[in-house]
């Protein structure tokens, strides 16, 4: 009985649901970075490589608004390129931080069973210090399934379910035993981390609070709705190559002005519901779930398209979209009511990210870190893309960031 309330206290310490640490709604696919596919190495910290698709999975986003801004004349290329900079270090970074904690948390971990089971042995437990240590690892390692299985469930629902999460792991040549394994190591870093840093030192009084919603205005806006409408190529009813051809060809034709937005949307589009309203899709607001979490990264790259024209046509992981922006609804101001929980969290992080900045400091000094790709590909900037033709038809992979962008013609 000793060594199982042992092993609950060291469960609790290390696998606290509330400390595990962000996971994220979604996982872009790795990119295509090289003609096979293999990923080249960005940093390494001891013997754990990070790879450029790790990257990429974070700083893709960024690359597909900042060059958006770029080819619209809402931004110059050069500071487009300097914000991708920024990003990439800042990214990979974080992914440094992630391993060190790791690896630092590990050690911790062990180090505390040791001394634990040492502690039991020498009260009289009859059973060797080995003996001792495999049933803590045990108790641990049950536990912590059950543990994980409830985050990994969590992350599906955020996902957009199973069917999404599978594929956008079958992209990027990921099982899901992979992927739960990144969760676990990310859940027992954030953990640690969440056990050495004092709670007290990150709590803001209410005061402060209100100063922040106060001070900070332009943070607590929603941003407009957004309304478009698009036709759809399915990857699944086509396959990938027959998808992407008519989607040229739709995109081509409705740039030469050869047919109406509707009819092409009634004749070519693989998505029923979309297809019955002439590609109109419906509003965030009033849309089923299960389906915006399939069109939500549509939605997020046309928020920086120009509405009334045409986009690019945007690859997704079921199939290729030629869409073009309706509207934007007006920014909408959050009561103070509805977001001081999210300034109080919000806070928390600041503080958390500065005391978790300075325990990475000391810990990476006696670290091997090696960083071997400190800037992002130059084929990625946002000169040599918006240099590309931009009267064709063109495809950006919300996955893969300008790896599959092509002229006009065939792609």
């Amino acid at each position: 009985m000793a060594a199982k309330r042992l092993a609950a206290a060291i469960f609790l310490l290390f696998f606290n649901a509330a400390g595990a640490g962000e996971t994220g709604a979604v996982i872009p696919a790795v990119p295509q970075l090289d003609a096979g596919g293999v990923s080249e190495t960005a940093a390494m910290v001891v013997a754990v490589r990070i790879g450029t698709d790790q990257v990429f999975e974070l700083w893709a986003p960024v690359w597909y608004e900042t060059l958006a801004k770029v080819r619209n004349g809402k931004l110059d290329a050069g500071e487009g390129d300097r914000r991708l900079t920024v990003e990439w270090r800042r990214t990979l970074r974080v992914l440094i931080k992630d391993e060190v904690f790791f690896q630092e948390a590990e050690i911790e971990r062990q180090l505390m069973i040791n001394n634990y089971a040492e502690q039991l042995h020498s009260q009289g437990d009859p059973r060797s210090r080995r003996q001792i240590m495999a049933e803590i690892h045990r108790l641990l390692d049950q536990d912590m399934e059950r543990q994980f299985r409830q985050l990994s469930a969590e992350f599906l629902r955020e996902s957009g379910g199973r069917v999404k999460l599978g594929k956008v792991l079958e992209s990027r040549g990921l099982t899901f035993i992979d992927w739960q394994n990144r969760l676990r190591k990310k859940a027992l870093s954030q953990s640690y981390l969440r056990q050495v840093i004092q709670p007290t030192r990150l709590e803001p009084g209410p005061k402060e609070i209100q100063t922040h919603y106060a001070n900070h205005p332009d943070e607590f806006t929603r941003p407009g709705l957004v309304r478009f409408r698009h036709i759809f190529f399915s990857k699944a009813e086509r396959g990938v190559e027959g998808a992407r051809e008519a989607a040229v060809e739709a995109w081509q034709e409705l740039a030469a002005e050869e047919i109406a937005f509707e009819e092409a949307a009634a004749r070519f589009s693989d998505d029923p519901p979309s297809r019955s309203r002439g590609g109109v899709e419906t509003d965030e607001a009033a849309a089923d779930p299960e389906r915006e979490a399939w069109l939500a990264d549509i939605r997020v790259a046309l928020r920086e398209e120009t509405p009334g024209k045409l986009a690019p046509i945007l690859e997704s992981l079921f199939g290729f979209h030629v869409a073009e922006l309706l509207s934007i609804g007006p920014e909408r101001k959050i009561p103070f009511t509805e977001v001081s929980r999210d300034i109080e969290r919000k806070i928390q992080s600041i503080r958390w990210e500065e005391e978790t900045e300075e325990r990475f400091k000391s810990i990476s000094r006696k670290t091997n870190i090696r960083v071997f790709m400190r800037d992002f590909p130059p084929h990625l900037s946002c000169a040599t893309q918006a240099g590309l033709d931009a009267g064709g038809a063109r495809i950006y992979s919300l996955d893969t960031p300008g790896i599959q962008t092509f002229g006009s013609g065939r792609p």
